[in-house]
């Protein structure tokens, strides 16, 4: 159930992300290089990557790198969307219609809110799943001291 949850979050993220990059190209903000790699390499790919590992033996790595992942996409938009100003800013927002301003700051805080329920289902999920491995090493090492 757990891992049907986060490929849930991760799917909703997925479209609220692409839904958010029709409203920069809308307006016409650009991002940098660097933005770029980061878009696409945090937010786009790692939470991909992680969903697919959380059905191998690779689970474990799967939550961390989904946690992590939507940490760190959670504090770049946070970051660029409401503190640092630039064209990024819902604050200072280029010139565009007043539609085009409101897509940009509902996807920009629907992100946010993705991505911070997100992270919040991947820490839950991690803890569960460690205190789960913890309960089993303990029966397995009570198991062999009774041979």
């Amino acid at each position: 159930m757990e891992k049907i949850a986060l490929a849930t979050l991760a799917a909703v993220h997925l479209i609220v992300a692409m839904w958010h990059g029709s409203a920069h190209s809308e307006l016409g903000v650009t991002l940098s290089s660097g933005q770029n790699l980061f878009v696409y390499a945090v937010v786009v790919l790692a939470p991909l990557v992680a969903t697919a590992l959380l059905w191998t033996r690779y689970e474990r790595w799967g939550l961390w790198t989904f946690l992590v992942a939507m940490c760190g996409a959670l504090l770049f938009g946070v970051y660029y969307h409401y503190v640092f100003v630039s064209p990024d800013n819902v604050h200072h927002l280029p010139n565009g219609t007043t539609a085009a301003h409101a897509a940009f700051e509902t996807t920009a805080a629907v992100l946010a809110l993705a991505e911070l329920a997100s992270a919040l289902c991947a820490a839950f999920v991690l803890g569960w799943h460690t205190r789960r491995m913890e309960r089993v090493a303990i029966a397995a090492s009570r198991s062999g001291d009774r041979s």
